[in-house]
């Protein structure tokens, strides 16, 4: 049985929530205080997964600043209870001051902001039906917030509830649950009776924009003929459109370009593990797609669309531009975080950018009109010779330059660094790219490379923030995190700082020159704060589990607070329930 316990509050001052799409006012804070009164109700709220269309994870309040974090301390806690197994992933979102989260099965829990106190939950496993697997447990990245309303994507299913008493909305799907994938499926497999049965469910937010969801299904190790792409209309929770990351035949679109790309009759993979990216103006969708799966000799091929960005029309799914990062994938290297999209100018020239790391070590910056690489990336040779069965690698693969001309600089080391002498003694350390053996020591390991993070962007500073793991294959010992700041404009690495623990959890970065991130771990989690400009470690909080989930930042009353959900030890797989939010000490 569930149990829903908020715990005692640090202090009972109230909390201030406020948003991306600012109806704060700085100036204005600042003058009721310097007048004596007390600031004006202001809000600033974290509405979407990664808090704006473009998943920037940028917030523009500055109450928290590189002089003040140093004065960073809990202001509350919550625990839901949900302790099973998988990793407590979810982002925080808030609106009104209400902050909604959710376990790894994707239930909600609707809480004060300003207290932690819990207001309403929803268990979605009293529903899910054929959206769950016996004996398996989803991993739940969060929810979304569009119009009153709060979506999360559980199992196989959309859940729709009422934002402020957490009731299904009767009119989406059956009774606030949406079989959108099962509605997909059915049209190419009529005898299908569960999403679950072929492999299909979800681990991430919705996107929401005017009216609509986006998201993608999971999950490419179960073999799946394809992740899906689907738009969703919020209001029926009914499908609008759906694109299949791997065209199966030429009913599905792309089938001219991808079809080919696949010989010897496997067609798997493909999944989205993260929440799309969205241009309004250009009117566009961007989705970053996951690995193919199966016998390696039965695909033949580069496996589009597989570890691959799409950009597709936001109106009606249709194939704009892709970009493979890694072809014909043999090492696990999924495109699994989202797009981030920014604006910069290179060579004083506007630039409409979108950036994604992946689990491959490497950060890809291109074009999102075209798709097109902003610096050089260029199709290197790397090595081929005696593979193991099934094992054949494409004999290039994308590799960035700095505009400089260099090699950039990876997200994480992709040679095999601190290998103890005793694995040294038994394997051999071999390049990244390498055909895959049981005897070799190779870098980036399963685990990544950047994993499911979201790269955050400052227009500020103009950097992006990338979090990215270091543990070789075979490399005989614990990960370390790679948290780095890039210059988009050049492709350098500005700063890096480098802890023990996974570095899975995205970051969150604010116009008081603040960076913050997570480190997941077997003992504890730290919770750090960077100099957004310099990388100069300013604060830092033991959470007393790994860190997996990516932070949000909101404003209730005129304080700002920074959330974070902390559980998780080895790549997050032993759980946690713990939803932390910190503020500076209350005014006197």
């Amino acid at each position: 049985m569930q149990r829903h316990r908020p715990l005692a509050v640090v202090a009972t001052v109230c909390v201030v929530v406020a948003a991306a799409f600012v109806h704060w006012v700085p100036q204005l804070a600042a003058q009721a205080r310097n007048a004596g009164a007390q600031p004006p109700r202001t809000q600033v709220d974290w509405a979407l997964h990664n808090l704006d269309l473009a998943g920037t994870r940028f917030s523009p309040m500055d109450q928290i600043n590189r002089s003040s974090v140093k004065s960073l301390t809990p202001r509350w806690l919550f625990q839901h209870g949900v302790i099973d197994g998988v990793s407590n992933q979810t982002t925080p979102i808030v609106v009104n001051g209400t902050m909604y989260v959710t376990d790894s099965r994707g239930s909600v829990y609707a809480l004060n902001a300003t207290d932690g106190h819990l207001l309403w939950s929803y268990d979605v496993t009293k529903m899910l039906g054929g959206g769950a697997r016996e004996g398996y447990i989803f991993r739940n990245r969060g929810a979304t917030y569009g119009d009153g309303v709060v979506y999360t994507a559980a199992g196989s299913f959309i859940f729709a509830l009422d934002a402020e008493s957490g009731k299904p909305i009767p009119t989406f799907g059956t009774n606030g649950q949406s079989s959108a994938i099962l509605d997909v499926l059915k049209q190419r497999y009529p005898d299908v009776t569960t999403a679950i049965s072929m492999g299909y469910w979800f681990t991430t937010a919705p996107q929401y924009h005017k009216g609509m969801l986006y998201i993608g299904s999971t999950r490419s190790e179960s073999h799946i003929p394809g992740g899906h792409v689907l738009a969703i209309d919020s209001r029926t929770g009914k499908v609008v459109w759906h694109f299949n990351t791997v065209p199966q035949d030429e009913k599905d679109q792309g089938w001219e370009v991808a079809g080919p790309t696949w010989v010897g009759g496997e067609r798997n993979g493909g999944g989205i593990w993260e929440t799309p990216a969205i241009d309004p103006e250009l009117g566009m969708l961007y989705v970053a797609v996951g690995n193919p799966f199966g016998d390696s000799t039965k695909r033949a091929g580069m496996n589009l669309f597989t570890d691959s960005i799409l950009a597709l029309t936001l109106d009606t799914g249709r194939l704009k531009w892709y970009f493979q990062e890694t072809h014909h994938d043999v090492w696990d290297y999924d495109s699994g975080g989202p797009p981030t999209l920014f604006d910069m100018r290179v060579q004083g020239k506007p630039v409409q950018a979108i950036a994604h790391a992946s689990k491959n070590g490497f950060l890809y910056i291109l074009d999102r009109v075209d798709g097109k690489p902003v610096h050089p990336i260029k199709e290197m040779p790397v090595p081929t010779d005696n593979p193991p069965k099934g094992e054949q690698p494409w004999p290039t693969q994308p590799i960035p330059f700095t505009a400089s001309g260099k090699p950039m600089e990876p997200v994480c080391p992709i040679e095999p660094l601190d290998i103890p002498a005793e694995v040294l003694a038994k394997n051999t350390i071999v390049p990244i790219f390498s055909p895959m053996r049981g005897n070799q020591v190779h870098a980036p390991g399963f685990g990544g490379g950047s994993n499911y993070s979201p790269v955050a962007y400052s227009p500020q500073t103009g950097y992006l923030y990338v979090n990215a793991i270091d543990q070789p294959y075979n490399g005989g010992r614990g990960p370390k995190g790679y948290f780095s700041a890039y210059d988009p404009t050049t492709g350098e690495l500005k700063w890096r700082q480098i802890f023990e623990g996974f570095g899975q959890a995205g970051a969150v970065v604010t116009a008081g020159g603040v960076v913050f991130v997570g480190t997941g771990s077997n003992i504890a989690g730290y919770f750090f704060g960077y100099d957004a400009r310099t990388g100069a470690l300013l604060w830092k909080y033991n959470t007393g589990a790994g860190v997996f989930s990516s932070p949000s930042t909101y404003m209730v009353n005129g304080e700002q607070f920074i959330a974070v959900a902390s559980g998780g030890g080895d790549r997050g797989r032993r759980g946690g329930d713990l939803i932390l939010s910190f503020a500076l000490p209350p005014r006197p």
